[in-house]
């Protein structure tokens, strides 16, 4: 995981509630979408872009910040497709849909 240090120590969930921000929750939801679009199936993959993604997270929101899930996501997104990843920026949107529907 990053070795810098993430300013962004909270997230606003979809129904309002402020919770930590937890990044291995981002690092889980990219290998997901990784494997669904057999683009990697490689653990270091994930997390390397988990990585890419906080860096993002933290030049676009200040320490003060508190950042909404849906915003964290596009970041998400992003970041994918930065790494040249569409297939797999693909099957994340469709995994981030399933999530809001829930």
């Amino acid at each position: 995981m990053v070795s810098l240090e993430n300013k962004i120590t909270q997230i606003r969930k979809r129904d309002g509630r402020i919770v930590s921000f937890d990044q291995s929750k981002i690092t889980v939801a990219i290998r997901k979408a990784l494997e669904a679009s057999e683009e990697s199936k490689s653990k270091t993959k994930a997390e390397k872009l988990s990585d890419e993604a906080v860096i993002l997270l933290n030049k676009k929101f200040h320490a003060r910040s508190i950042p909404a899930v849906e915003e964290m996501q596009d970041i998400v997104e992003e970041a994918l497709m930065r790494a040249h990843l569409a297939k797999t920026a693909k099957a994340y949107i469709l995994y981030r849909e399933q999530h809001r529907k829930i």
